[in-house]
């Protein structure tokens, strides 16, 4: 019988032909029906055709899946994001210590010892609590100082977990033939790095850096001089040692001879230290001035209200009444403004001064009109500031170095030692009702308005607890009067310790 070669390629009914296994125990299977082909169409072909067929839906199928697979991967997948445990707690306060200047002192008062160290004029401390009365006070010794009045620590121990606020300020009046003036100042807490801008070592000059360790444990400082050149750290001023309970008084013009406009460092370890400049000016044999400035921290932003600036002072041709002295820690530039109190907008053309790092440079604010400004610093990274102001240049006239208001949110307590036409400057960029409380429980309220400053009369002598309601607001105590200038920057309650948060 004739078969047709083709039917060989009609796989057998087991597929063994496809490799499929042999079933163990195979049933009988009834033959199909044939199935009838096209006429114009071999049985290969279309048989190949199905193969194709279904490789190409395998393709697809499989392809389908490849891109189901990409498109999972580059879809964002549910993530479970979680935090570490934390909570935030209060730490039990310690101690508070304040650390107060002491008297006045004069240098080279003794012709034999050019930079001998006495005594001008003692120094009236105010000081109060929250809750009335006042705290403890203890002396410090004063090894560079020949006399017997002496600096101070004032002491507030904790009542269990709570501190009480406290405050305290001093002041003092001077008018001899070497020395005359006012000055005024804060008592502050110790710092383990602090920043004096200030003082000059010209002809006529004599400053004195002070650095009290008012604490248990003996504290190590560095002083590190910034001016025309590169820092320096003076030779014998490496690792200068500051006892406990001391304070000492060093000649600025001994470690930074020859700078004009002087920036001084001063690091600690051990313990911290509190650093201050009394500066003090003879002008053609007339004592024109004296000061008393604080330490300052570096920011990018720094605000002084009550600057003031006098009908005197404008009076003298070619002279400056108010200066800044400015240096970068990391600001390229700054933008100095000034605004009349309870105005919005500068007097003068806002200035912009080209920093570089590490080289202090003194900026002359123009002719302002008399009246009390606000002014501004404003860098575009940290710098540290202060503002020069002056009644005059004559007999009979002061000068003041002051240092920037930091940020105040919370109620806090300011000590006004004595002093003539004290004053609360506020300044606040969003508005707030500031409250003045005194001991007695009198409240005032100050209303500032937003962009603005305000100000009130304070009662010297007085303790007052300043409260701007949660709002930003930048204030400082100043005192303006005959021959008197002076601020006293007003810093948050050091009393009340930072909440730290604790992971378990």
């Amino acid at each position: 019988m004739n078969t047709d070669p083709r039917d060989s390629l009609v796989p057998d009914a087991t597929g063994a032909e496809f490799g499929a296994p042999e079933p163990l125990e195979p049933d009988p299977i009834e033959p199909a029906p044939p199935t009838a082909r096209v006429a114009d169409e071999p049985a290969p072909r279309r048989r190949m055709q199905r193969a194709w067929g279904r490789s190409a839906a395998g393709l697809v199928v499989s392809g389908a899946a490849v891109l189901a697979v990409v498109a999972g991967a580059l879809a964002p997948w549910p993530t479970l994001a979680g935090s570490a445990a934390s909570l935030e707690v209060e730490p039990a306060p310690s101690e508070a210590v304040l650390a107060c200047e002491g008297p006045v002192l004069a240098l080279g008062r003794d012709v034999t010892a050019a930079t001998s160290i006495g005594i001008a004029a003692p120094a009236a401390v105010t000081a109060g609590r929250a809750s009335g009365g006042e705290p403890s006070a203890q002396g410090l010794a004063q090894p560079d100082v020949a006399g017997e009045e002496a600096p101070s620590r004032v002491v507030q121990a904790p009542e269990g977990r709570t501190l009480e606020p406290i405050a305290a300020g001093s002041s003092a009046s001077v008018d001899e033939e070497d020395i005359a003036g006012f000055a005024a100042s804060a008592c502050r807490p110790p710092q383990l790095e602090s920043w004096i801008v200030g003082g000059e070592t010209s002809v006529g000059e004599a400053d004195i850096l002070l650095i009290s360790n008012p604490g248990a444990t003996s504290a190590t400082v560095q002083l590190t001089v910034y001016g025309a050149t590169d820092p320096v750290v003076p030779p014998g001023f490496e690792a200068l040692p500051i006892p406990a309970g001391t304070q000492r008084a060093i000649p600025l013009a001994g470690i930074a001879g020859g700078e004009a406009a002087p920036v001084v460092r001063v690091t600690a370890t051990g313990a911290p230290v509190r650093a201050a400049l009394q500066s003090s000016l003879v002008r053609t044999l007339d004592p024109v001035g004296l000061d008393r400035q604080g330490a300052v921290t570096a920011d990018a932003r720094q605000r002084f209200p009550g600057v003031v600036v006098t009908e005197a002072g404008n009076e003298a041709e070619g002279a400056s009444t108010a200066l800044v002295r400015v240096m970068s820690r990391g600001a390229a530039s700054a933008v100095i403004t000034a605004i009349p109190a309870g105005e919005t907008e500068a007097a003068v053309e806002p200035v912009s001064v080209a920093l570089e790092p590490d080289r202090p440079v003194a900026v002359d604010l123009g002719e302002l009109p008399e009246g009390r400004y606000e002014v501004t610093v404003a860098g575009d990274g940290p710098l540290v500031s202060a503002v020069w102001q002056t009644t005059g240049f004559g007999p009979g006239t002061d000068f003041a170095w002051q240092t920037p208001s930091p940020e105040l949110t919370a109620a806090t307590l300011v000590a006004v030692p004595a002093g003539p036409g004290a004053r609360l400057h506020v300044s606040s960029d969003e508005g707030a009702t500031v409250v003045v409380t005194d001991r007695s429980g009198a409240a005032r309220e100050l209303a500032v308005p937003a962009g603005s400053s305000g100000s009130l009369p304070l009662d010297d002598g007085e303790v007052y607890t300043v409260d701007p309601g949660g709002s930003p607001v930048h204030a400082a105590v100043g005192y303006a009067g005959g021959a008197a200038l002076a601020f006293i920057p007003v810093w948050p309650d050091p009393a009340s310790p930072a909440p730290v948060t604790v992971y378990p």
